[in-house]
């Protein structure tokens, strides 16, 4: 598919404009941070499945900065789990029993890229039941300003309830605290499993403790 970005000299290195949305900003921008930003898009966006790299790219390059945001989460999950050595089977699979897709199906495993800004339990208990009942674990991978001991909190709320653990369909969770096109490199990945899922995650790596410049 054709590249993210136009080709050509850029010699704008002003900071952004008010109310600039990021994507334009990155676009436009000569600075050389900005370069390597976008040539790592591309070459991302390049290895993504070609019958949903369009709908990603659209999504990229969107003036929300919601929107950008949330396509460049999944775009480096994609890349992650290359680079750990993962088989992606399916890139929003098909499930039987309703018409919504999980981001990624991998061996043994589907995967949701989510990124949240506010409310981190909301969040994580819409996405718990979204999918209704799965036949494999469901890990959400979550890209949030939260610090560790605020996401143990809202976990804690989201899966121990008066009566215990509850919410099992959500299996674990992979924390990626404020990764964005600009800075995702010095981020640290976390993953916390549920207690008693349906389905306990089996053991794979997904980068636990580790960050993710040292993996991208």
């Amino acid at each position: 598919m054709a590249d993210l970005f136009e080709h050509g000299p850029r010699w704008d290195g002003r900071p952004p404009h008010p109310k600039e949305g990021a994507f334009a900003y990155l676009s436009r921008s000569a600075r050389p941070e900005a370069d390597a930003v976008r040539s790592n898009l591309d070459g991302w966006l390049d290895a993504y499945p070609s019958e949903q790299a369009g709908n990603l790219a659209a999504r990229l390059r969107s003036r929300r900065d919601d929107q950008h945001l949330a396509a460049f989460f999944e775009l480096l999950l994609h890349r992650l789990l290359m680079a750990l050595g993962h088989r992606i089977l399916a890139v929003e699979p098909k499930l039987q029993h309703t018409w919504k897709s999980p981001d990624f199906q991998l061996d043994g495993f589907y995967l949701e890229g989510i990124s949240a800004q506010g409310d981190l339990h909301g969040v994580l208990k819409r996405k718990a039941s979204r999918y209704g009942a799965l036949d494999l674990p469901l890990v959400v991978a979550v890209n949030c300003p939260d610090d560790e001991a605020g996401l143990r909190r809202a976990l804690d709320e989201l899966w121990l309830g008066p009566r215990g653990p509850q919410r099992r369909a959500l299996s674990a969770v992979l924390a990626v605290r404020q990764a964005e096109p600009w800075n995702f490199r010095g981020s640290r990945l976390r993953l916390i499993r549920h207690p008693e899922p349906d389905f306990p995650l089996p053991p794979v790596d997904l980068g636990d403790g580790r960050l993710l410049g040292d993996l991208v």
